[in-house]
């Protein structure tokens, strides 16, 4: 099953803000008189790559519940989680960094110390279907 990240809204507005101005920024230099433009041209390509970097991570959340484990993909980065590795999951509001874009959070706890902080639209529907998987785990 396949869950979509929620957004907060103050974030949604950073990160396409500061994608705005990466993609600005990388065009002035090549419409400024008297740039280098082999300069101009290394400044557009290393801004629009960091622009289209942000926004790879920024679309690229989901979420899903697989038959043997939790596959967490935010763009180029992914992990895998094994139910069976499951120890504890509970909602949490936090802003550490992490592959959520909401404060509103579900924390999963696995292996001896390692958690995660996941952020689905349908939370309930999502713990509901982690209890199915994981009957073994304490479910706040």
């Amino acid at each position: 099953m396949k869950f979509i990240t929620k957004r907060d809204l103050w974030l949604m507005i950073t990160v396409w803000f500061s994608i705005a101005i990466l993609a600005f920024a990388s065009v002035l230099p090549l419409l400024k008189e008297g740039t280098n433009i082999i300069g101009g041209i290394i400044f557009f390509l290393f801004s629009m790559g960091m622009a289209g970097f942000m926004a790879w991570i920024w679309l690229g959340i989901v979420y899903k519940l697989l038959e043997t484990e939790l596959f967490i993909r935010m763009g180029p980065l992914t992990k895998s989680i094994s139910y069976d590795s499951i120890t504890h999951v509970k909602p949490v509001r936090s802003w550490m960094s992490s592959m959520a874009t909401s404060s509103h959070r579900v924390e999963i706890k696995y292996g001896k110390f390692d958690f995660v902080h996941v952020s689905p639209i349908d939370q309930e529907t999502f713990l509901n279907e982690l209890r199915i998987r994981c009957p073994h785990v304490d479910i706040e």
